[in-house]
């Protein structure tokens, strides 16, 4: 098979209600290293439109939550890929997309707050204090890095 034969190594979309229970799953996956808060089926079905998943083969491999923070500053949530497609870069192309999503819903600014800041500086994230922050930190999310990225004015939107 040549390369241009190859299946496509995922693909992202919009998740469906339909979705809820693979994204908990790929989320109950990072919860026990305090990487993820745990969502409930029932918050990912209702949200399910602010969530993007990767899929491979007709599996769902990845998944990211674009939350709203304040009107015009969103929070990268609840990225997750299944240990077995790591490396594919799916991570990158679910941020990726979701920065569109963002683009798109107006949000001048998004932010991660992760431990994974060498992820997040790759794809043109800096460590930055995010003011809005400071009140709700809890005392687990206070130890990891906080990344943002702007995505510039409207003007430059695709």
């Amino acid at each position: 098979m040549t390369r241009s034969d190859a299946p496509p190594r995922f693909a992202v979309r919009r998740a469906t209600t339909a979705d809820a229970g693979a994204i908990v799953a790929l989320i109950e996956l990072n919860v026990p290293s305090g990487e993820l808060l745990p969502r409930s089926a029932d918050f990912v079905q209702l949200h399910a439109d602010h969530f993007l998943v990767a899929e491979r083969e007709g599996r769902v491999i990845g998944c990211v939550h674009l939350d709203e923070y304040a009107p015009s500053l969103a929070e990268v949530r609840s990225l997750a890929v299944v240990p077995e497609a790591q490396g594919l870069g799916a991570g990158a192309g679910l941020v990726d997309a979701l920065e569109r999503l963002a683009r798109v819903r107006g949000y001048a600014t998004v932010f991660a707050v992760s431990n994974s800041g060498e992820f997040f500086r790759r794809l043109g994230y800096e460590e930055r204090h995010i003011p809005e922050l400071d009140r709700e930190r809890s005392s687990v999310s206070r130890y990891k890095g906080v990344h943002a990225k702007d995505l510039g004015p409207a003007s430059h939107r695709r």
